[in-house]
């Protein structure tokens, strides 16, 4: 996923990356070279927080896709990391594909990815399945597991995430919602937003999208 976005960042001269979390994809492009203007938007402080410690020659903003609001425009908006899902409904996506309009050039281009519903990823969301380890700013180390919680109608998916310290034991859980939005629905809403559609992805790869691909991943063009 970060090679497939970090050549699209790299070919641009000013890219905003919408939930960019703790910036590793923006830090990644400076790193390799990128001389233009980049900038992080995230809702999360803490997220801003560990980003601004990572690189003070990116621009971190604090805010949400919906809610975007500045004086400049950018010649790539992407938003990674599955962030696309967490606009619950229409209206989420509307307003943030307005405000990625609003802050594109013309010929400015919108990539993004969202999971593609027909694949079911959320069956396989079971601790057994889905844990892996992470360490804190800190070093401290902590077990993560996942488990999907239920569905409800039409294209929500309703989640945990377990975090356990393995010096003390503790453990936080954090619930969250996905939308599993439908790929022809998609559509409709990017035209309606003022988009083209230029490519949809089934992966990485850049293969077609098709029932079994695990990716919906979009590549639009303000015209």
């Amino acid at each position: 996923m970060a090679s497939f976005y970090l050549r699209l960042i790299m070919d641009a001269a000013a890219v905003l990356d919408v939930g960019c979390g703790t910036g590793e994809l923006l830090c990644r492009a400076r790193r390799a070279g990128h001389r233009g203007e980049l900038a992080g938007l995230d809702p999360a402080p803490a997220m801003l927080a560990i980003a601004r410690g990572k690189r003070s020659d990116v621009t971190w903003l604090p805010g949400s896709a919906e809610d975007l609001r500045l004086d400049r425009r950018f010649e790539l908006v992407t938003m990674t990391g599955h962030a696309f899902q967490e606009l619950l409904d229409d209206d989420a996506v509307r307003g943030a594909l307005s405000a990625f309009h609003r802050h594109l050039v013309p010929g400015g281009r919108l990539v993004f990815e969202t999971r593609n519903p027909a694949a079911r990823a959320w069956e396989r969301w079971k601790p057994s399945l889905m844990s892996t380890t992470v360490r804190s700013p800190a070093g401290l180390a902590y077990d993560v597991s996942f488990d999907s919680t239920g569905t409800r109608p039409p294209d929500l998916v309703d989640y945990t995430v377990t975090f356990r310290s393995r010096a003390s034991g503790d453990t936080v859980i954090s619930a969250g919602t996905l939308r599993f939005i439908d790929p022809l629905h998609l559509r409709t809403q990017l035209a309606a937003a003022g988009f083209r559609l230029d490519a949809c992805y089934g992966d990485w790869d850049r293969t077609d999208l098709s029932p079994a691909s695990p990716e919906i991943i979009i590549v639009a063009t303000r015209p």
